[in-house]
């Protein structure tokens, strides 16, 4: 394969191959068309309103997720007016945002305490403002939500004595489950978080509620949830772009973004420095892995380099290799822009207007 394109590119730097993301996209288009699911995207990951717009167009979706105030921000101002916080916004000044951005788009969050319900409705009535939450239920990942059935209940009907605060779903995420290698058993985990949501839900409906919107899973357990009873709406984001991760769970979707590096010190025989550390590669979830190389072994990554050690492959000095991300979402956090790679030529950078708005 001709990899000109890597001339033009100065390192470290972050690489998409476009062809490869459309390709992601089309397939879980396909899945939420054939299964009769809706498909919000968490846009954590991509932090790219062109990205956004091209799924809403033609991956599916209807709206989308973020995880940040800022990040719902940026996705409103680039027109996008349909958009869920898929966590709790406590700060007092993120709350007045959020408000804020409900006057003019619709912006739902997720809640799972009192306090945070009675600020939510106290900002929420000083602007005259209605704001829709989704009642978050703990599947087991253990982060936040409050435990299904009765303890779900009881919140519910705290919601619906609290002005200017409409409960209109809920919303749980098996993300314990991505990591797990056996497939029947994560598909039967899986299936038996969806059946707590779905079962709350019932009970809620069973007591004076009208709940029909179950919001849900990730990139690597949406095929099972999708399939449940009561489920609404799947929340993957990874899937766009994927990583090392969630290739070997899910290896359905192609790995499109990479880290482009240069090796720039020979220190031995086998032995060679890239330019690319953990500034340039987010390495909390693990290592990335070399591109097309498996001959290839990591010995230390710093802040500014990663030193590798060859088994069988011949490399050199300015050669330029690409690393997988162990993790995609935090590796893309790191850039500016992002390079893109279209029909294996260079076709310009577009702007990560969302990296860094982590409030």
């Amino acid at each position: 394969m001709d990899d000109s394109w890597k001339s033009d590119i100065s390192t470290p730097a972050l690489v998409l191959n476009y062809d490869a993301m459309l390709k992601n996209i089309k397939t879980m288009a396909k899945f939420v068309k054939d299964t009769g699911v809706n498909l919000r995207p968490h846009l954590k990951t991509a932090k790219m309103p062109i990205v956004a717009h091209m799924i809403l167009k033609e991956g599916g979706a209807n709206g989308i997720a973020v995880a940040k105030v800022g990040e719902a921000e940026i996705f409103a101002q680039s027109g996008i007016d349909d958009i869920l916080i898929a966590n709790q916004v406590i700060d007092a000044e993120h709350i007045k945002r959020l408000v804020m951005l409900n006057k003019y788009v619709l912006v739902r969050c997720a809640v799972d305490s009192r306090k945070n319900i009675l600020d939510l409705s106290k900002q929420a009535t000083k602007a005259n403002v209605e704001l829709e939450v989704l009642l978050e239920i703990n599947l087991g990942l253990g982060r936040a939500g409050v435990e299904p059935g009765e303890p779900a209940l009881e919140l519910a009907k705290f919601i619906r004595d609290t002005p200017r605060v409409k409960l209109v779903g809920l919303q749980g995420y098996e993300g314990h489950l991505t990591p797990m290698m056996n497939v029947e058993q994560r598909e039967t985990m899986t299936k038996e978080c969806m059946n707590w949501l779905n079962e709350t839900k019932n009970l809620l409906n069973e007591n004076g509620f009208n709940i029909d919107y179950i919001s849900t899973s990730g990139s690597a357990t949406y095929m099972h949830a999708a399939m449940c009873d009561g489920v609404t709406e799947i929340q993957p984001g990874t899937y766009v772009f994927s990583d090392e991760h969630l290739y070997r769970v899910n290896p359905i979707f192609d790995i499109a973004v990479t880290v482009l590096s240069t090796i720039q010190n020979q220190t031995g025989k086998k032995e060679f420095t890239l330019d690319a550390g953990t500034k340039a590669i987010a390495t909390g979830d693990g290592k990335p892995i070399i591109k097309d190389m498996p001959k290839i072994k990591f010995r230390v990554m710093n802040e500014e380099h990663t030193q590798i050690k060859s088994i069988g492959a011949d490399l050199e000095i300015g050669q330029k290799i690409e690393l997988i991300p162990a993790h995609i979402c935090p590796t893309i956090n790191l850039y500016d822009y992002i390079h893109v790679i279209k029909n294996n030529e260079y076709s310009g950078k577009w702007q990560i207007f969302a990296r860094g708005k982590n409030y």
